[in-house]
């Protein structure tokens, strides 16, 4: 390793605690050149600001995690057709997602509970939106496949996504271990495809 790519390890690990004790708002550049080893002028060499080292902490989760959503929501309705949503799929797709979060928390725990005036405070709402835009892709197929004709409300979509990401990110801001997490997952994987059963005949008129 050569001594910069040691020294910019350095200033992110050491960046890493101080955004998990004091959050990013109130985390300090002095601080993180502290633990490094390093003056606060040292660090701009690295990055251009506080804001910056926080993206490099948490952009590789989200890209991991955006690409995971995507790919697993697509297993719905990949080659022009859809799949039934059923409860033991659910449940295998959240297993993975959590699987996924645990094997890198503290970087969740950055961007679920500290990120608060970061560039990325609202990334909740992007996986949100990720969600809502599946869901709508999915129940276009559905009208396409059995030939219906029904509205797709958008801002009802957005109200039953918020609630289902919001309710998997709370093992995180309980700082839940992992064992709790996993037993939860099975009752929250069925109440929320339970829901979906419930309402798509609803949305469908079927």
């Amino acid at each position: 390793m050569t001594k910069d790519a040691s020294t910019l390890e350095k200033i992110l690990e050491c960046s890493k605690q101080e955004f998990l004790q004091n959050g990013f708002k109130k985390a300090s550049l002095r601080n993180i050149a502290a633990g490094a080893g390093l003056t606060t002028g040292a660090i701009y060499g690295y990055f251009k600001n506080k804001d910056a080292i926080f993206e490099a902490l948490v952009n590789p989760v989200c890209g991991q995690l955006e690409s995971m959503f995507t790919v697993l929501s697509q297993n719905y309705y990949n080659d022009g057709g859809v799949s039934e949503i059923n409860a033991q799929k659910s449940v295998t797709e959240l297993r993975q997602i959590y699987s996924f979060i645990y094997e890198n928390l503290d970087d969740f725990r950055l961007l679920f509970c500290c990120a608060e005036s970061s560039s990325k405070a609202d990334y909740i709402h992007t996986m949100v939106d990720y969600e809502v835009d599946h869901t709508l892709a999915y129940l276009e197929l559905v009208k396409k496949q059995k030939g219906l004709d029904f509205q797709i409300d958008r801002t009802t979509m957005h109200i039953i996504s918020d609630s289902y990401i919001n309710a998997l990110l709370e093992p995180i801001r309980h700082n839940m271990d992992i064992d709790t997490a996993m037993k939860n997952v099975e009752l929250l994987g069925r109440f929320y495809t339970a829901g979906w059963e419930c309402i798509l005949p609803f949305i469908t008129g079927g």
